[in-house]
C-alpha cells in the first residue's frame, strides 16, 4: 500500500505520540488516511498500471538519482526558499519532513500488473492527475470546513497559506531565476511543479 502513496509521500507523515497541539502534518495525515480509505486500492492499481510504461518510469527514475538531490539541496540554500520554510514553521509545517518521506517512499516502487482502469497518459504527470481524480472529494472537502470551524490552529496555517504575505514569500521564490531554472530541469524530466502543487490542494478537497 505504501508505493501507491509515492506523490501524497510529499505531505504524509508517520503517526506520532498524541501532542496537545498537533503538528500540520498530523492533521494533513488525517485527509491521508481518508483517501486510503476511500481510494486506497484504485490509487494502488492505477500506479500499477502506470509502472508498466517507460514514460512514467523517466520521472521516478530520476527522483532516484543525485541530480535530483542536488537540486533539492540547492534549492534549500536559495534565501527565497529559506524564507518560505521560515513562514511554514511558523505554523508547525516542516516541509524538510516531507521531502525526506517523499524520497525514502520513492523506493517502495516496483514493476507489477493489475486490472485495467481507464488512463489519462502514460507519464508522470498524468498518474498524478488520475490520482487527484481518485479522491473522495466531498469527504475531504467536509474535513477541511470541519477543521476550519473547529481547529484554531489549522485554520489559522490555512488562513496564512491565503494572505498576501504568504503570495509575497512564495512569489518572491517562484521568481527566482535560480528556482525557475530548478523546475524547468524538473519539467526536463517529467516532474510538473504546478500540478504537484494541485494534488496538495485536492488532498483538503479543495
Amino acid at each position: 500500500m505504501m508505493k501507491a502513496i509515492l506523490v501524497l509521500a510529499l505531505v504524509a507523515s508517520a503517526f506520532s505520540a498524541p501532542q496537545p497541539r498537533k503538528d500540520f502534518h498530523e492533521h494533513v495525515q488525517e485527509f491521508i488516511d481518508i483517501i486510503m480509505e476511500d481510494a486506497g486500492h484504485d490509487l494502488e492499481h492505477l500506479l500499477e498500471h502506470y509502472e508498466e510504461f517507460d514514460e512514467f518510469w523517466v520521472a521516478v527514475n530520476y527522483m532516484r538519482t543525485n541530480n535530483f538531490k542536488d537540486i533539492v539541496y540547492e534549492m534549500e540554500s536559495l534565501p527565497e526558499f529559506v524564507a518560505v520554510i521560515d513562514f511554514l514553521e511558523n505554523d508547525n509545517i516542516d516541509v524538510h519532513y516531507f521531502l525526506d518521506l517523499f524520497n525514502d517512499l520513492l523506493e517502495s516502487s516496483k514493476k507489477s500488473k493489475q486490472t485495467r482502469h481507464t488512463l489519462s497518459g502514460r507519464d508522470f504527470t498524468s498518474f498524478v492527475k488520475d490520482s487527484i481524480s481518485e479522491f473522495p472529494k466531498a469527504k475531504l472537502a467536509a474535513l477541511f470546513d470541519q477543521k476550519m470551524n473547529e481547529d484554531e490552529a489549522f485554520r489559522v496555517a490555512i488562513e496564512n497559506l491565503q494572505s498576501d504575505e504568504w503570495d509575497q514569500v512564495f512569489g518572491a521564490l517562484w521568481d527566482s531565476p535560480v528556482f525557475q531554472a530548478e523546475v524547468k530541469t524538473l519539467s526536463e524530466n517529467g516532474i510538473e511543479i504546478s500540478v504537484l502543487l494541485d494534488e496538495l490542494k485536492a488532498i483538503f478537497g479543495q
